[in-house]
């Protein structure tokens, strides 16, 4: 493991353009956290550093002394106005692109395996053998059309996945939909039309586009927009064909209250960093709108459950003795997947238990429980009656 660590270290040094002592104190920062997979050890940047994003990955092969820098994904920025963002942000034409509600995945091939690597730049054991099993050759297919370093980003979504569960009846367990592919370890985006061309043509998914239009053509993308909300769809991330400018980002009112009535079941783990920007993007869609008395007063009592409701639920069901914790369902070809998984999950410090484990022949299912930081604090305002907060 020493020798391991040296060598990432040397690495480090290398890919930051920094000496030798302060790629060491790096790695034994919080900046840093190193990591293994299989024959593979891998560091992962936890801010933005020296021209690298937070959530670039160094992987390296043990055995041969291989290595390969993955970048990172770069922070989408999020409007809050469309009808000012848009016509100042983009030059021409904007592709209107949906934005699932999933998980951001990075699939590179390394040493001749798919890896697939989360937004934080982990290599996610679960996400590599679903991707693998999927769609293996259509990404090696795909990874062949650009060059070996070639990225394929894209969105993990299904009720069957350890990080975001959203109902998508185009992808009832899991799929993979791509939004970008990314030449030379994901520095160079490809321009979105030859994206699509490239991942039709490779047999993936691409997320779907809901229309090209010309910058001041708000009342289109609001039309869209409109459309997702009744559906009960996430939102929208616009491009610029070539990326002349960086992509930008809007939700939908559904997905702001969705996601803040999730979070409300577990307060102390989500947070107002969590909570006050949904709160926000509402203030603001509120405006740009101009709701009147009437729409206030239907969406204030819909924020207002959504924030009080889940979080009583939740009160209560610990009052009672039950467990406040998040529980999803996994399905895994073999046990060495689902322990390789749950070996995973606890070197991130998740706690993730299975209370049920079924086998149909073919695939296990494992019904899982994600201990919450919310089930202890509400134990303890449970036995002193003080608030942890002020």
């Amino acid at each position: 493991m020493a020798g391991e660590a040296d060598a990432m270290v040397d690495l480090l040094a290398e890919i930051l353009g920094v000496d030798r002592d302060r790629a060491l104190q790096l790695s034994k920062s919080r900046s840093t956290r190193m990591l293994r997979y299989r024959d593979i050890a891998y560091l992962v940047l936890r801010r933005d550093m020296y021209g690298h994003y937070e959530g670039t990955t160094i992987l390296y092969h043990i055995p041969s002394g291989d290595y390969m820098v993955v970048e990172g994904y770069p922070h989408i920025q999020r409007i809050l106005l469309l009808g000012v963002a848009v016509p100042r942000h983009f030059i021409d034409n904007v592709y209107v692109e949906e934005k699932m509600d999933g998980y951001n995945v990075r699939i590179v091939r390394f040493r001749g395996r798919l890896l697939a690597l989360t937004r934080g730049g982990y290599v996610c054991p679960y996400t590599t053998a679903k991707a693998r099993k999927l769609y293996g050759r259509n990404l090696e297919s795909l990874i062949d059309e650009l060059d070996g370093s070639a990225v394929v980003a894209g969105e993990a979504v299904g009720a069957e996945n350890p990080y975001t569960r959203f109902h998508y009846p185009e992808a009832p367990s899991w799929d993979l939909f791509v939004f970008d592919l990314l030449r030379d370890g994901g520095r160079e985006p490809v321009p979105v039309d030859e994206r699509r061309q490239l991942v039709s043509g490779a047999g993936l998914r691409n997320v779907p586009l809901h229309g090209v239009f010309e910058k001041h053509d708000i009342a289109s993308i609001r039309r869209v927009l409109a459309d997702l909300e009744q559906r009960g769809r996430e939102g929208v991330v616009l491009k610029d064909p070539f990326y002349r400018v960086p992509p930008l980002k809007y939700t939908t009112s559904y997905i702001n209250v969705s996601d803040i009535r999730e979070g409300m079941k577990f307060p102390f783990d989500e947070g107002h960093t969590f909570i006050f920007p949904r709160v926000l993007r509402q203030i603001f869609l509120a405006y740009e709108e101009g709701w009147n008395d009437d729409r206030l007063s239907v969406e204030a009592e819909r924020l207002g459950r959504a924030l009080l409701a889940p979080a009583l639920e939740s009160l209560k069901r610990r009052t009672a003795g039950g467990k406040v914790a998040e529980e999803f369902t996994l399905t895994f070809d073999s046990m060495e997947e689902l322990e390789e998984y749950l070996a995973h999950a606890a070197s991130l410090g998740v706690q993730a238990v299975v209370v049920s484990l079924e086998y149909d022949g073919q695939a296990y299912r494992a019904r899982l429980v994600k201990a919450k930081k919310t089930h202890e604090v509400y134990g303890r305002i449970l036995r002193s009656g003080l608030s942890p907060l002020d």
